[in-house]
């Protein structure tokens, strides 16, 4: 039996490699195997930082975290760790199968390094991802890659004899203590979510700035901005309402405001065409799971419907009927946003190069025109030798130059501008991508059967449809014949 779990590396990647390269857990780097990459913690650590800036514009080490973040921290490195079962798998074999699962779940185009720790009563191996591919791609961590990752790990284990867990534990999302007072109706969270379940169904509620000032009127004291803070009568500190579980953040609040706890109507669906039908069916499927089905043991969330939602309206407004036109726009979009990054690079070397000239210009053309240089002065007139390519020979060149430099400066704004808008529309479109992949192509079979079957109502009612117009149009006829 072995065990997968994610963790994301943001801050001081060397200190991690340190630690699952550690003689003595590793039984002196015995168990350790890089693939694509060195296994000591120096050329590894070079390797992957080297990987990481060239595809990432943002610096690999990482002391600490920004007080105030204006997006989501970068991942450095992935950590993943796989944990078998005490006295189930030798050191050895348990290095081979996390060696061998990384090489399935990873390809052969991605830096990993493999570690086995023994240093405790279960075996379990540490693995060091590198945050983008050997062509640049970046792996994403999210339910769909785990989830591959864990039935993979089954396979491998399986195939050599060893146990799995066939019924995984359920992890709750909420402290027992909070459990138990909502199981003892004592909660005032519980009593806080029931009061927006019933505000959020109000004609009157169209917005969370509604909802807010309704909340207000309850009692509660409230504060909204980035996210929407309540504190009870009473009460010392507030609660971020996200806190309160699926369903209560800003963005999902605003979802439920908007929809009001009602499906797309199959009427609506049948207007759309080609994956926007197969992905509406599927996201009404959804909808229903999560407002009609009290279980809900598929644990659909409200974050998932929002995202779903937002993806429809993307396909819809963009005109995508198949999954090659958003494969060709995800494409089209990186294209767009790797040449904006080209022009953007070129404009700070030129920049940079000018900027070169005009501090060390004069100095360059008076060395050139030392009949016998000093040795220092050959020296210097070397590490000059890049202006050779910008024929400086006078005071004049380089007052040009100045003056290119002052241009090329008025114009970064407007490119750092470009630069951000591409690289937010090609964030936006990768998204979309990824949640249409996690959604149609992992295995929510009970999603696909039932659209399957919806989709086939919806072809019988619209042929119903055409053969009643049919009818009606010849009966029109008849009638006017007499």
């Amino acid at each position: 039996m072995a065990v997968i779990k994610h963790l994301a590396i943001h801050l001081s990647p060397l200190k991690f490699l340190k630690y699952i390269l550690k003689n003595d857990k590793t039984e002196d780097k015995k168990l350790v195997t890089g693939l694509n990459c060195s296994s000591d913690v120096k050329s590894v650590y070079n390797e992957m930082k080297f990987q990481f800036e060239h595809c990432d514009r943002a610096r690999f080490y990482k002391k600490s975290l920004d007080k105030n973040p204006t997006s989501k921290e970068t991942i450095r490195l992935h950590h993943y760790i796989q944990s078998f079962k005490p006295n189930e798998v030798t050191p050895e074999e348990a290095h081979k199968i996390g060696v061998e699962w990384a090489r399935k779940v990873f390809g052969n185009e991605h830096q990993v390094l493999v570690t086995t720790h023994v240093d405790r009563q279960h075996i379990h191996n540490h693995f060091a991802v590198a945050a983008y591919d050997l062509n640049g791609k970046r792996w994403h961590d999210n339910k769909t890659t785990l989830k591959r990752c864990r039935d993979i790990s089954d396979r491998i284990c399986k195939a050599h004899g060893l146990s799995t867990i066939e019924k995984p534990t359920y992890h709750a999302d909420q402290k027992y203590s909070e459990w138990l007072e909502r199981k003892n109706g004592t909660s005032w969270k519980q009593k806080l979510c029931d009061d927006i379940d019933r505000i959020v169904l109000r004609d009157d509620v169209r917005t969370v700035s509604d909802l807010a000032e309704k909340l207000a009127r309850n009692g509660y004291e409230v504060r909204i901005g980035k996210y929407l803070s309540v504190k009870p009568r009473g009460f010392k500190k507030a609660i971020r309402t996200y806190r309160l579980g699926n369903g209560y953040a800003v963005e999902e609040l605003q979802y439920r405001i908007e929809n009001k706890n009602q499906e797309l109507s199959l009427s609506e669906i049948g207007k759309l065409n080609g994956i926007q039908k197969e992905y509406a069916l599927c996201l009404r499927e959804l909808q229903i799971t999560l407002y009609r089905k009290s279980d809900n043991i598929h644990n659909v969330t409200y974050r998932e419907l929002r995202k779903n939602a937002e993806l429809l309206s993307f396909l819809c407004n963009n005109k995508i009927s198949s999954k090659e036109d958003l494969e060709n726009l995800v494409n089209k979009t990186a294209e767009k946003t790797n040449e904006v990054k080209k022009q953007h690079q070129k404009l700070l070397t030129d920049i940079e190069d000018r900027e070169k000239i005009v501090e060390s210009g004069a100095r360059y053309i008076e060395l050139k025109r030392i009949k016998f240089p000093t040795r220092e002065q050959s020296t210097e007139l070397y590490n000059l030798k890049d202006f050779r390519a910008f024929h400086l020979q006078s005071e004049e060149d380089i007052a040009k130059y100045r003056q290119e430099l002052s241009e090329l400066k008025a114009k970064l704004p407007q490119a750092d501008e470009e630069l951000q808008t591409a690289e937010k529309e090609k964030s936006e479109v990768t998204a979309h991508y990824q949640t249409y992949l996690q959604q149609m192509q992992t295995d929510y079979d009970y999603i696909l059967k039932k659209m399957k079957r919806e989709k086939e109502e919806l072809a019988e009612r619209e042929v119903r449809e055409d053969r009643a117009e049919e009818s009606r149009e010849q009966t029109a006829k008849q009638n006017y014949a007499r």
